[in-house]
């Protein structure tokens, strides 16, 4: 199956407001994406990068998404690989990029009560929680944000950057543009071919997206649990 050819489908973007799933934590260790030992499965952290206090090196997930990873990246084209940005994050980066952002909003003045930017902030970056009860996705270890490498190790053209905090990040952008009539450029159709592309490797092994940035796909947290509608979550927060 060409997944460049299936269209994304149209998924209920208020899922993560309906309940909040209990967790049911499986225990399951936090693993290294270098220790996975599969060339097709590559590390590049994001945030260590971009020198942000507490940010880690390696990527680090729990065992259960590294080994859906392997298996995502097994139904990509020969050579292509998944490069993976984030994973577990510490609470110091989530707050750092949570405080930032809104900041940012807050900067803007475009005249939003404190609770609306937070609601805004909240779209892209989730509240650094600790919260037991319902801790931010990536302190679970069961969020990834992830792109693909073509056979020249070179990046796909997803149509934005990573964390860019705007509409075009929508996962669903370039379809709704045709689905809406627009005629794609080559360029935009391009993009809505690799955006498919993750979007069906990913989903395929058992992956949910969250539908505001194409880069961010969850397995065993709550806003997975949510989608798939199952009862309970499995992974909840990873103690520092």
């Amino acid at each position: 199956m060409d997944f460049r050819t299936q269209p994304i489908p149209n998924f209920v973007n208020d899922a993560f407001k309906k309940r909040l799933v209990p967790i049911e934590e499986s225990g399951e260790d936090l693993v290294s994406i270098r220790n996975l030992r599969d060339n097709q499965v590559v590390s590049d952290s994001m945030y260590y990068k971009q020198g942000i206090t507490g940010a880690l090196e390696q990527c680090y997930i729990r065992k259960g998404v590294a080994s859906l990873l392997k298996n995502a990246a097994a139904l990509l084209p020969m050579n292509y690989k998944l490069i993976i940005w984030d994973g577990w994050r510490p609470f110091l980066v989530q707050k750092h990029l949570y405080d930032t952002y809104y900041k940012q909003l807050a900067a803007a003045n475009l005249g939003y009560t404190t609770e609306e930017l937070k609601e805004l902030t909240s779209k892209y970056v989730s509240k650094p929680s600790i919260d037991k009860k319902q801790p931010a996705p990536h302190i679970t270890g069961g969020s990834v944000d992830l792109a693909i490498l073509d056979e020249n190790d070179m990046l796909l053209n997803f149509g934005t950057e990573f964390d860019d905090f705007s509409e075009k990040a929508k996962t669903r952008f370039f379809e709704e543009k045709e689905e809406q009539g627009v005629t794609l450029a080559k360029q935009d159709k391009e993009i809505l071919q690799n955006r498919r592309l993750l979007y069906h490797v990913m989903t395929s092994v058992g992956f949910t997206n969250y539908p505001e940035e194409w880069w961010h796909f969850d397995y065993g947290n709550q806003w997975w649990a949510q989608l798939k509608g199952k009862p309970t979550a499995i992974y909840g927060l990873v103690e520092q």
